[in-house]
Order: structure tokens, then sequence, then C-alpha cells
């Protein structure tokens, strides 16, 4: 059998043209399989991560109007950003801050309503992908 084959290639090692456009052909295919799924992945990983935020800046304010002992905060802000002397809560002349409740800002920004409500979010960093949902959320723009 080994002689035949080298008889058959006239004692050449190697892949012939049509079997590497072969190979080729099938690893495009696979690619362009996979680029098409994870594209999918990335847009459920940002709109995730979004809400997480989104949960974190409603953790922490509910979280200053817990130790504030209130069902109110000082005042409405809109455009909140995670930053301190934006969303605060006094009692018995002790002033909470909800920015101490988180790390660091958002790449988001939230209209907190005085209630300690978020009624809408502007994505900023997010991208274009997201929008705010109808129900108080981030949802992925169609």
């Amino acid at each position: 059998m080994k002689t035949f084959m080298k008889r058959m290639h006239g004692g050449q090692k190697g892949f012939t043209l049509i079997e590497l456009l072969v190979v080729i052909a099938i690893l495009g295919i696979i690619a362009a399989v996979v680029a098409l799924n994870v594209g999918q992945f990335f847009g459920r990983g940002t709109l995730q991560a979004a809400n997480t935020e989104l949960h974190q800046a409603q953790t922490a304010i509910i979280a200053c109007m817990a130790d504030a002992e209130t069902a109110q905060l000082d005042d409405a802000a809109s455009a909140w950003d995670g930053s301190a002397l934006a969303v605060e809560a006094t009692s018995a002349n002790v002033t909470y801050d909800a920015a101490n409740y988180i790390y660091g800002t958002f790449r988001a920004t939230y209209d907190v309503g005085q209630d300690g409500s978020i009624g809408a979010g502007n994505p900023n960093e997010w991208g274009d992908g997201i929008t705010w949902g109808p129900d108080d959320n981030w949802v992925l723009t169609p």
C-alpha cells in the first residue's frame, strides 16, 4: 500500500490544493456561524450589566432611606450618576447620602423621585444598544 501511494504521488508529501480549499471553506463556514452567535451574547451581557447597575442604584436609595428611617428623600434628583450630595435623606439632623452605599459612579444617569423611585434613565456610556423600557428597566433596542 505504501509503495502504491508513493507511485501515485511521485514521492511527494503534502496536501493537494483541493484538500486545502475544502478545509478553508469549512473553517470559513464555522467562523461565520460563530460570529453571528457571539454578537447576540454581547448585547445580552450589556443589558444584564445595565440592569444590575440599575438594581445597585435602587438598593443604594433604599438603604439611604432605611438608615434615615424616612419614606422620603430630601429632594428629587434628575440625572443622578451616583455622585455625592445629589440623593440624600435627613433624619434627626443627620444626612444620609445614597452615594455612600455604592462604589464609584454609574455609566448611566437616573431620575430619582422624592419617594425614592427611579422614573427614567439615560444610557450615556451604555451606548445605543439599550433604552429605558416601559417597566422602568433597561431593554435592548429593537
